[in-house]
């Protein structure tokens, strides 16, 4: 009795597992997108000195950390942030360059009980300051190469924080370039250009950030957006 109960899913098994192998063998009506050698990049350049602009308005500087190193995400931004210098050539990520800073003091949650509580002095900083050091954490690209599995690029690049420069490595992903006609949101003709940085630093082991609100790893999203 006990082998003839067993056998019926043993069958079943086998099916499932059989339709499974079909089913992921067969792509006739599937585009498979490329990956390794086969990625194909396109030929944009995106720089100040054939007309785009850095759009803060649109742009994002964004932090997320787990409360008290096990907690569910804290999440933020900052309000005061800005782009010294960007060039990006999609084909010749060796003339890709990039630096921008934040005002640490403009850290926003969109929480009161948080943004009026000891969120400053998570960051080491406080009320009223501006570009002293202890307020102003910077990032400069060092190098940028071709991602292996995407389309994006692996970036290493030096992140200053309260005196202290670590070299890090982040991704950067370019959303492509897209052209308005003239008349869209009462506009005229522009193009736009999309890119998105993520990176992740230890803030108490290498930067000496004294909280117990934080876990030690903290990860920031930087979206950037040009107009030209």
């Amino acid at each position: 009795m006990r082998s003839f109960i067993k056998t019926p899913y043993l069958i079943i098994a086998l099916c499932i597992t059989s339709l499974g192998y079909i089913v992921s063998c067969t792509h006739d009506d599937e585009i498979v997108s490329s990956n390794g050698t086969n990625i194909q990049r396109g030929t944009a350049v995106i720089k100040a000195s054939d007309g785009w602009a850095y759009d803060k308005t649109h742009s994002n500087v964004m932090w997320e950390t787990a409360y008290i190193g096990s907690g569910a995400l804290l999440t933020g931004r900052f309000n005061m942030f800005g782009i010294t210098s960007f060039s990006f050539d999609e084909a010749n990520p060796a003339n890709t360059s990039f630096e921008g800073w934040v005002r640490l003091n403009t850290v926003n949650t969109g929480e009161p009980g948080r943004d009026a509580g000891c969120l400053l002095g998570t960051y080491g900083t406080a009320a009223g300051k501006i570009d002293e050091p202890e307020n102003i954490a910077k990032i400069v690209s060092k190098s940028i190469q071709p991602s292996t599995t995407d389309k994006g690029y692996v970036v290493n690049l030096d992140l200053t924080f309260h005196g202290v420069t670590k070299s890090l490595t982040g991704k950067l992903d370019y959303s492509g370039t897209t052209d308005f006609p003239a008349g869209y949101a009462g506009a005229n003709a522009f193009s736009l250009a999309g890119f998105n940085l993520t990176f992740q630093f230890f803030a108490k082991t290498d930067f000496k950030i004294v909280s117990n609100n934080i876990a030690d790893k903290v990860t920031i999203k930087c979206n950037a957006e040009f107009k030209k």
